[in-house]
């Protein structure tokens, strides 16, 4: 189980992205049995982070 507040997810994978962790953590995200994402609607979600949690659903 893995418990993760949205707009902390999407900036961590912002990250991960500039400097090469980003392909280890969404594999990570994808490999954990329940994800709890929290925190919606805080701040409106760029397109980077549409496609990371396109991606994160789609590995799930």
């Amino acid at each position: 189980m893995l418990y993760q507040r949205v707009p902390r997810l999407f900036s961590d994978l912002a990250l991960a992205r500039g400097d090469g962790r980003h392909p280890r953590l969404l594999r990570a995200l994808g490999r954990v049995d329940l994800l709890i994402l929290d925190d919606w609607g805080l701040e409106p979600l760029d397109a980077a982070a549409r496609h990371d949690l396109l991606e994160i659903l789609e590995d799930r």
